[in-house]
């Protein structure tokens, strides 16, 4: 292939942002790197000054409102940033293909959540419109597996618990945790500044957004898993801030309408690579996790007496997990568009 691509990523001064550029520098394609001509970090604000290194180059953050899309392929939406829609209307008129994981986009219906592992015949069916809204959320790295237990067993009943380390406030959630923590150890008070509540040494559950606010986490990752899974299902949500930096920690509680085989778990698990189940009674944690982009599963278990349920423990980096599922689409389309 001789062709190159130019791909413009949006928030790249946040950590998702930070974290979609490190993954298109190191993802292969055909044993060699992405043929990536220019990367083109955007930011919201003009104010936003700064760079970002790309394979040993320097490039410059340039404000959104200044971006030129006549030569870009590919604008890119990292998970949890705000939409910007004029941005991407302005990227699809000049021709632009836009890979949407913004907050919301793939729960509200704007149109079907893709994912290469999860539903690749609707991503051709996507190409002609050249918008595709990837998952984002903390919840889109368990997906495919939802789904094949769903298809196997049929889930009645999804209850998730999820704890969400501060790099999902941001940087400041970072600074925050950072600045804290040392202020508790040394015997000093600390305010909870921007936040709820203090982020060192706590545990902060998400209150339900009120009427006419934004769209909470909860509520959010629930859609998703509703749009991708299906309307019918029982599915609950329950989201916490935990006092750590990086990773992500799940409790998966599901009941199943037909009795689940274990040992065809294993299977089913050992056919997902992204999955690493752990031998008891090694458990995985969060050490496993942060930097990762694979899923550390452990605690499989069932406690019917009928077999229609599984319970598990997972963590997870879905920074990590979310910039790989836009960079496997990129890949995928690269090839389309070389045929």
């Amino acid at each position: 292939m001789n062709r190159t691509y130019n791909i413009a990523i949006y928030a790249a001064d946040t950590l998702a942002g930070e974290t979609l550029v490190r993954q298109l520098e190191e993802s292969l394609f055909d044993g060699k790197p992405l043929p990536v001509m220019s990367l083109y970090p955007l930011v919201e604000s003009a104010q936003a000054s700064g760079s970002v290194e790309f394979h040993g180059e320097t490039l410059e953050f340039i404000p959104a409102d200044e971006a030129d899309f006549s030569a870009t392929d590919f604008l890119v939406m990292p998970a949890g940033c705000h939409r910007n829609a004029q941005l991407m209307t302005r990227a699809v008129e000049s021709g632009c293909v836009i890979i949407d994981a913004a907050k919301g986009a793939a729960s509200q219906g704007y149109t079907v959540p893709v994912m290469v592992d999860l539903n690749r015949h609707f991503i051709e069916e996507a190409i002609d419109n050249r918008y595709f809204a990837v998952p984002g959320s903390a919840v889109a790295c368990l997906l495919p597996l939802l789904q094949k237990l769903h298809q196997r067993f049929t889930l009645s009943r999804i209850n998730l618990v999820v704890m969400q380390p501060v790099a999902a406030l941001g940087k400041k959630g970072v600074d925050a945790l950072r600045k804290q923590t040392i202020e508790l150890l040394n015997g000093k008070p600390t305010e909870h500044g921007d936040f709820s509540a203090r982020l060192a040494y706590n545990l902060i559950p998400e209150v339900d957004a009120e009427e006419g606010e934004k769209i909470g986490n909860e509520a959010n990752m629930r859609n998703e898993l509703l749009v991708a899974l299906g309307e019918e299902l029982d599915i609950r949500v329950t989201c916490i801030t935990a006092p750590v930096f990086f990773g992500d920690s799940y409790v998966v509680d599901l009941d199943t309408v037909q009795p689940v085989d274990f040992q065809e778990i294993q299977s089913l698990l050992s056919e997902l690579p992204e999955i690493v189940a752990a031998d008891c009674p090694g458990m995985p944690t969060l050490e496993d996790a942060a930097g990762s982009d694979q899923l550390h599963i452990g605690k499989l278990r069932q406690q019917s007496d009928y077999a229609t349920d599984l319970s598990f423990w997972m963590v997870a980096d879905s920074f990590k997990r979310s910039a790989v599922h836009a960079v496997e689409l990129i890949r995928l389309l690269i090839k389309d568009f070389a045929k």
